[in-house]
């Protein structure tokens, strides 16, 4: 649901733009309208999750250009309302998506409000990819702490291809070096920072973005190195595998 506010200080305007995107469109919510600056100011700055609002030039406490000056952050989509032609000007300024004359059309707003929707989702998406990106580098450079007998190893997250149990021990195979641990498999699989290994067999623990193919009869991953996988998780491994 995109979530709107009007702000209108015409009663009849308020509620003639609210029947008509109600009429127009499923999957809106006006979650507030207001005839002032000052109470669409106090409504916007505790309220960060509103994608649209609908904003008369000429309010009845002054210039609505003065509302957006007074908010703490604009994250939302503006579609400016008016009965003068002369601001024009100033809504491109502020970035409005568009810019309406009352009495508002309902062809020109369906347009105008289609047009905000396809800004709204394309900047989820680039914050989605952007975060997604992020959360990849972040996991690039995490790092765990192993001690051994005789040294501390900070090894990074993303170099490791498998852990392999060996009863009281875990070897861990990297891309760089193979280092025997004094832990049980158990405890790394309960390392926060692998949390996206997936235990595939009783001794084995593998880091599924080094996974180059898998068989009933076992993994392959990447520098020749091979897993058995447990015959009753096989399943449960391949949708794991899907899912990374």
């Amino acid at each position: 649901m995109y979530k709107i506010v009007i702000i209108e200080d015409e009663f009849n305007a308020q509620e003639a733009l609210s029947k008509m995107l109600k009429l127009l469109f499923r999957s809106i919510e006006i979650v507030g309208a207001f005839p002032s600056i000052q109470e669409g100011v106090h409504f916007l700055n505790r309220n960060k999750e509103v994608d649209l609002i609908f904003l008369d030039v000429e309010l009845e406490d002054g210039n609505s250009f003065e509302l957006l000056r007074q908010l703490s952050s604009v994250d939302f989509k503006i579609i400016f309302t008016t009965g003068l032609e002369n601001y024009a000007i100033d809504a491109i300024k502020h970035n409005a998506v568009d810019y309406l004359l009352k009495p508002i059309d309902p062809n020109e707003l369906k347009v105008a409000v289609d047009k905000a929707f396809t800004q709204i989702e394309e900047k989820k998406k680039a914050t989605a990819i952007i975060s997604q990106f992020e959360e990849e580098q972040k996991e690039k450079e995490q790092k765990i702490i192993v001690k051994t007998a005789d040294n501390t190893h900070f090894i990074e997250v993303n170099s490791i291809i498998l852990f392999e149990s060996e009863g009281a021990y875990t070897k861990i195979v990297c891309q760089d070096q193979t280092i025997l641990a004094s832990k049980h498999l158990k405890y790394f699989e309960n390392i926060e920072e692998l949390h996206s290994f997936i235990r595939v067999h009783h001794s084995f623990l593998i880091n599924p973005s080094h996974v180059i193919n898998i068989s009933k009869t076992g993994i392959v991953l990447t520098d020749g190195y091979s897993a058995k996988v447990s015959t009753r998780k096989y399943s449960q491994v391949i949708h794991q595998l899907k899912e990374v």
